[in-house]
């Protein structure tokens, strides 16, 4: 075929059509479809979650601010509902594990450090939830601490109303009760950390009976009884403020001071021979339950004065204001032998250094429940606060 009839037959030829292409409507509105869906199934539960918040009580502006919160299956889990629980969620200031506290207190309640602390030390100590409810909301602070030195309550309100029928007894800022909540020694744990200036030792906590200080120190005769021996710290810091005191006017000397557990051991049956369990167990306690064993307690004498109660010198008047300065605390006040579940003593003064004392007399506290709030470990570390609540709590107490 020549060239010319190729030609040809290209011009008559028709030319092939491309497939026209079909646009699928459906593919074009599949990705709306799609984003409706997502943001229905999201919101469908938010709008649900949202009704059931707001049927507890709470406001839509309250509702939403629970799930950014992150506590909406927390509170509808548990059916929370609280005025004041609300106000705090609204605030913002809501403390995820405290929640108990804020439905056990009146809206306006301004709740502190201190009680999320004391809130903590009782529920590691065994105490439910609802138990802790019903002692924040009829209790005050003051009135609750003791519990911490006392044996746990099964009842509490039991103690809730007997601290309501004395408190006008207490107005005067005693703690004194119609029932006792100890049992002498029923609860025995070992001192912890007994070499420390800080150790506990009470009707609670033990010392062993072969414990005794490495560095006891005799005390001069010129502010001490002959035979007299303290922990050299101890020692340095009460003739100092003997000293001192004496350069102010005010005469006194140490006339107790360590006893070993043997010593201890004999002195209580002979009081229990004598005077009965009860007065032995308040006048002096069984062996490794007296503080004496640790040298770090003193008993003081007024050098001039004539007394019948040491409470009526001078020189306890200066002590009480002063002793804390160097490092000593009336260990065993008046109006506290239901905490203490010891005798009051106004001449007895346990050192616990010069730091700790003014807190310790700053907060009001006996050294059982200042110890036990602030000082103590923990049963399980996992209900420990942050270690910023703890301070600030010790300052809200101590300030």
């Amino acid at each position: 075929m020549s060239e010319a009839d190729k030609s040809v037959k290209q011009k008559n030829t028709p030319k092939k059509r491309k497939p026209r292409r079909r646009v699928r409507w459906w593919l074009l509105i599949l990705p709306a479809v799609v984003v409706a869906a997502v943001i229905v199934a999201l919101r469908i539960p938010k709008s649900l979650s949202d009704s059931k918040v707001r049927q507890l009580g709470y406001t839509q502006q309250e509702a939403d601010a629970i799930r950014e919160l992150g506590l909406t299956d927390l509170i509808l889990e548990n059916g929370y509902y609280s005025r004041h629980l609300a106000d705090e969620i609204l605030a913002g200031t809501v403390k995820r594990n405290y929640i108990p506290l804020y439905l056990a207190t009146d809206p306006g309640t301004e709740l502190t450090d201190s009680d999320f602390l004391l809130y903590s030390r009782l529920f590691d100590a065994g105490y439910e939830e609802d138990q802790l409810a019903n002692l924040f909301s009829s209790l005050k602070f003051r009135e609750i601490v003791p519990l911490l030195v006392l044996d746990y309550q099964w009842n509490e309100q039991i103690y809730i109303d007997d601290v309501i029928a004395c408190r006008q007894d207490n107005a005067g800022g005693t703690f004194v009760l119609e029932n006792s909540y100890h049992q002498f020694y029923k609860m025995k744990y070992a001192a912890e950390n007994i070499s420390d200036i800080n150790v506990l030792v009470n009707k609670n906590y033990y010392l062993p009976g072969n414990y005794s200080p490495s560095d006891l120190t005799e005390v001069t005769t010129e502010y001490a009884v002959d035979g007299m021996r303290l922990r050299k710290e101890a020692a340095n810091a009460a003739l100092k403020m003997c000293r001192e005191a004496l350069d102010e006017g005010y005469a006194f000397f140490i006339s107790g001071s360590y006893q070993d557990y043997v010593s201890i051991k004999k002195l209580y049956e002979y009081y229990l021979d004598n005077r009965g369990e009860l007065f032995a167990d308040l006048e002096v306690g069984k062996e490794g339950f007296s503080e004496f064993q640790t040298g770090l307690s003193a008993s003081f004498a007024a050098t001039y004065e004539k007394y019948e109660d040491f409470r009526e010198t001078e020189c306890y008047q200066w002590l009480s204001e002063n002793a804390q300065r160097y490092g000593f605390i009336e260990r065993y006040p008046e109006g506290m032998e239901d905490i203490t579940l010891c005798a009051a003593d106004p001449s007895y003064f346990r050192y616990v250094g010069k730091e700790l004392a003014p807190k310790v007399k700053a907060s009001s506290l006996t050294y059982d429940e200042y110890w036990c709030l602030l000082l103590k470990s923990w049963e399980n570390e996992s209900n420990k606060p942050a270690d910023s609540m703890i301070e600030n709590a010790e300052k809200e107490i101590t300030e």
